[in-house]
């Protein structure tokens, strides 16, 4: 960001222009759409736009924060879920993500096929921290009796498995799969994994 936003009125202009990016990419696509589809949606001159952010790609950069954030608080809500079975802990999970994936008119779709192209490094590590954590933090409450030295590698695998098996799903524009048995064999995936 240009300039980072102290009073509330700029905390919310850069909310709205949050919000308008998200719209501008449902509505143009990620290669159509400008800063000024971006300023006509939030309401602003392009030059109330640029006081916050240098390029579209900066808007992108905080909407992928944005969704990430909401992803992270989603995925924290299923930790503290007080449910001791493994493969119900998995289902939620995974449905979770599938379901965050497709959710939003198509928005998180649009990221996920133009993810290759995006200024991802920090979005992408902010995830995996929070799929790490989030594994972790469930395993530890739900001890396995197989290899828990190697929890951390298997988290990490399972982390990047889910993610990016989902990701390539989900670009496909004629997928071979349906997301439901996507689901089920990812479920399985894990709970086999675990349970080596």
């Amino acid at each position: 960001m240009r300039k980072i936003p102290q009073q509330q009125r700029s905390k919310e202009l850069v909310a709205r222009l949050v919000q308008a990016t998200a719209q501008a990419i449902r509505e143009h696509g990620m290669d159509k759409f400008t800063t000024h589809h971006v300023a006509e949606q939030a309401g602003v001159s392009v030059g109330s736009l640029y006081q916050y952010f240098d390029s579209r790609e900066d808007l992108v950069e905080a909407l992928l924060e944005d969704v990430t954030l909401n992803l992270q608080q989603g995925l924290n809500a299923l930790v503290l879920e007080k449910t001791t079975d493994l493969r119900q802990m998995v289902d939620r999970s995974v449905r979770f993500g599938m379901a965050f994936l497709r959710a939003d008119d198509g928005l998180a779709i649009e990221l996920v096929r133009n993810w290759y192209k995006l200024p991802t490094h920090n979005v992408v590590r902010l995830l995996q921290d929070t799929l790490l954590d989030f594994m972790r933090m469930y395993l530890l409450k739900n001890p396995l009796a197989n290899n828990p030295e190697r929890l951390h590698i298997r988290s990490f695998v399972i982390a990047n498995s889910i993610v990016f098996t989902m990701i390539r799903a989900i670009s496909e524009p004629n997928p071979f799969i349906t997301d439901e048995e996507l689901t089920l064999e990812l479920i399985e995936m894990v709970i086999s994994y675990l349970n080596a």
